[in-house]
């Protein structure tokens, strides 16, 4: 069974949204494991990871997640799979589900915009797991769930709330999941949303 991490390394501003000055952009990524046992899917394991926010980021720049100081990585990109900074069992990827969100930073707690996203979503996993749901209409739901999270009370800030710019799931494919033990696999998504677009890079390895 393959043990791979998943981490969000860079992102591209290649639009900015129509917020004044520049951009202060953030990403949530909620990542759910889930198994069906006996015919019953439940979720053994979820967690939200919070990447930035990012400072005065104008369309065409560049950030990472890693620390980098003089071309060598200092500190290495948090993992949205594989918590503990080691590769983490995934035996195909249809058991595990990821939602990625972006947000414009305003005024608002990133910390606790986080600490209650993954609140609601993991209710709401939770809650489409004992209702037997199957993994695409899961996936469909967790969509709506965090866009109207992070459009809710939640992102209130004082006196300017955070923005979302947009929310999609990060799917690799199992070719993906078997390549990343001998390579590191890259997916690039795209957020557009708030008059901003974003392009996120995603890699899977070993």
């Amino acid at each position: 069974m393959p043990k791979v991490k998943i981490a969000l390394t860079k992102m591209r501003c290649l639009e900015e949204t129509n917020e004044v000055g520049s951009d202060e952009p953030y990403v949530l990524v909620f990542a759910a494991q889930i198994k069906k046992v006996a015919n019953v899917v439940n979720v053994p394991a979820a967690s939200t990871t919070l990447y930035g926010p990012w400072s005065n980021v104008d369309k065409g720049d560049l950030v990472q997640s890693a620390f980098v100081l003089g071309g060598k990585t200092i500190l290495p990109a948090k993992n949205c799979w594989g918590l503990n900074g080691k590769p983490q069992e995934l035996a195909k990827m249809e058991d595990a589900i990821f939602i990625v969100a972006l947000m414009e930073n305003d005024d608002a707690d990133t910390g606790g915009i986080r600490a209650g996203t993954h609140a609601q979503m993991f209710a709401s996993i939770t809650s489409y797991a004992n209702a037997n749901m199957s993994r695409a209409d899961m996936v469909s739901k967790l969509k709506h769930d965090m866009k109207d999270v992070l459009r809710g009370i939640t992102v209130t800030g004082i006196p300017n709330s955070d923005d979302l710019v947009g929310v999609a799931e990060l799917s690799f494919s199992n070719t993906d999941l078997q390549k990343a033990v001998t390579q590191t696999v890259v997916k690039n998504i795209v957020l557009k949303g708030d008059g901003g677009e974003y392009r996120l890079r995603f890699e899977m390895s070993v």
